[in-house]
């Protein structure tokens, strides 16, 4: 009898366990620069992401690396524990510290003279999941993103 039981709940099991689908890109929000320095400065914007799965999951953590017109711009980590709602957007903080070298100075200064769009592509891991199991999950994009200061 015990061994229908677990057989029965072998497929119930399965399911709850599942791999979560990624999260969908919507955008960068609320894009400010938080500091302004010679060498370095820290960026900080809210990235917007839609989360199709059909329940809650949880990220413990992030890397990416962030690329501005086919140029390395600079690396954002999230250390803290994030809860993600079902079938909701949700936003992302990130904080970015950019070093000033020519290429984010290039950036800038195409920001400056009009251009509000630039090609952006993310390239990092997250660690999400749900019940205590988490995997490492790509994050990958690239697109034009229209930036307001």
């Amino acid at each position: 009898m015990r061994k229908t039981i677990g057989w029965l709940l072998l497929p119930l099991m399965a399911f709850g366990c599942a791999k979560p689908t990624g999260f969908d890109y919507l955008g960068v929000k609320n894009f400010k620069v938080l500091k302004f320095g010679l060498k370095e400065s820290t960026v900080g914007a809210d990235v917007e992401y839609y989360n199709p799965n059909k329940y809650p999951v949880t990220m413990k953590g992030a890397a990416v690396d962030v690329y501005v017109n086919n140029n390395f711009f600079g690396k954002t980590t999230l250390d803290s524990t994030i809860q993600i709602p079902k079938k909701d957007t949700f936003l992302l903080p990130v904080i970015l510290k950019v070093d000033m070298n020519n290429t984010a100075m290039g950036v800038i200064q195409s920001l400056a003279t009009g251009t509000d769009s630039v090609f952006i592509k993310l390239n990092g891991s997250a660690k999400i999941g749900r019940g205590g199991i988490f995997i490492n999950y790509p994050i990958r994009y690239e697109g034009m993103q229209k930036i307001k200061f």
